[in-house]
């Protein structure tokens, strides 16, 4: 085996393990949040490293010319396919940052067709999702900065947001929980 063979392959496992991992902080509710940059573009990265270094190494593997070209032609659409999803789901994203009373507490709100609250974790770049907010027809009210924020007791915090732009007396309101870190 050849050391690019090596290089490769490690590749590819690291990012499969890397996959893995942020699959299973998924399932417990933990996200990688930052303020300007959101998981689906570190996933939309992942997966085309994966698909690339998976290509590579059967490229390295296969004989037939065939199959090679069968392979970088499935590898490319796969590629192509993740980018214009991200670009449906990802690229347009609004990001609106806010803090607690005490400036302890920071938290996100991402939003795209509808809003997302995460209060982000001790190290800032790894975040829990507190609650997901609906405008009417994908209203981004924290972009059109139509929210209200209410600071209760005991880690409590209500969000007062416009439902509807037509409707400017239309508040609805959330109230999350969060933790202190």
């Amino acid at each position: 085996m050849g050391r690019n063979f090596v290089i490769t392959l490690f590749i590819c496992v690291l990012s499969i393990l890397l996959k893995i991992i942020m699959l299973v902080l998924n399932l417990n509710g933990i996200y990688v949040q930052g303020t300007n940059f959101s998981q689906d573009t570190i996933d939309l990265i992942i997966n085309t490293v994966i698909l690339l270094s998976v290509t590579r190494v059967i490229m390295y593997k296969l004989k037939d010319k065939t199959l090679k070209t069968f392979t970088v032609i499935c590898s490319t659409f796969l590629i192509v396919s993740n980018f214009c999803w991200w670009l449906l789901i990802d690229s347009d994203t609004a990001y609106t940052t806010f803090y607690s009373p005490s400036r302890n507490e920071a938290f996100v709100v991402k939003e795209t067709r509808h809003s997302e609250v995460y209060q982000l974790l001790k190290f800032k770049l790894l975040s829990k999702k507190l609650v997901d907010i609906r405008g009417d027809d994908g209203y981004r009210m924290f972009y059109e900065d139509n929210y209200k924020l209410e600071w209760m007791n005991h880690n409590k915090l209500k969000i007062h947001y416009l439902f509807d732009p037509i409707s400017p007396n239309d508040y609805k309101n959330v109230t999350v929980t969060y933790k202190e870190y």
